[in-house]
């Protein structure tokens, strides 16, 4: 409970709420007069009606929390080793989010639509030609469509983009963590060759 009576007395500092005006919000919203005295249940209400008024949390860590960020934080990083996103940063995807979603960060993307638009731009993006600022990326039918064959599509791309002559072929032999080094060391060699 203590972060979030931390994080009322950051949004109330930001917010430049006067005491009166605090009291008053927490009392209308968490049914307290005093953060202290708030439920769980009440400081959530609180801090959402604060968000409502214009707060806007930040993860000091960095780190995106909501339920679809690790899907797109891995496509955000397969666009930039593709050569296609120019900044890797997770502040660029909250932006590129925004723009499909209008939600102004990843951590409150909490409907499958809105996580759908993103994802969906996300590999349009990448699938589109080369000379369109894509990378050519042949996504796998949805049917067949799992995180090893969506790197092995990107993989294969990536040998396209650096004209290597054999079409990258899956092996079993290869465990599905280590696509993610090869993604990444043929990343670099895509952005050293711009």
């Amino acid at each position: 409970m203590s972060a979030a009576i931390k994080l009322i007395h950051v949004a109330k500092r930001e917010l430049r709420m006067d005491e009166d005006d605090y009291r008053a919000l927490l009392l209308r919203a968490g049914g307290q007069s005093s953060a202290k005295a708030l439920t769980p249940d009440g400081a959530q209400a609180v801090i959402e009606e604060m968000k409502r008024l214009g707060f806007k949390p930040v993860n000091r860590n960095g780190a995106l929390t909501g339920p679809y960020a690790p899907k797109l934080v891995a496509l955000w990083l397969s666009a930039w080793n593709l050569g296609v996103a120019h900044n890797r940063h997770e502040r660029a995807l909250i932006a590129f989010a925004e723009r499909q979603t209008g939600i102004s960060h990843l951590n409150w993307v909490r409907d499958q639509r809105d996580a759908a638009a993103v994802i969906e731009a996300l590999k349009k993006w990448m699938a589109r030609p080369v000379d369109k600022g894509g990378a050519g990326v042949e996504w796998p039918k949805a049917g067949d469509a799992d995180g090893r064959a969506n790197k092995v599509a990107v993989i294969a791309a990536q040998h396209r983009l650096l004209g290597l002559g054999e079409r990258y072929v899956d092996s079993p032999a290869v465990r599905t963590g280590e696509l993610d080094a090869i993604i990444a060391a043929l990343g670099a060699r895509i952005r050293e060759a711009k």
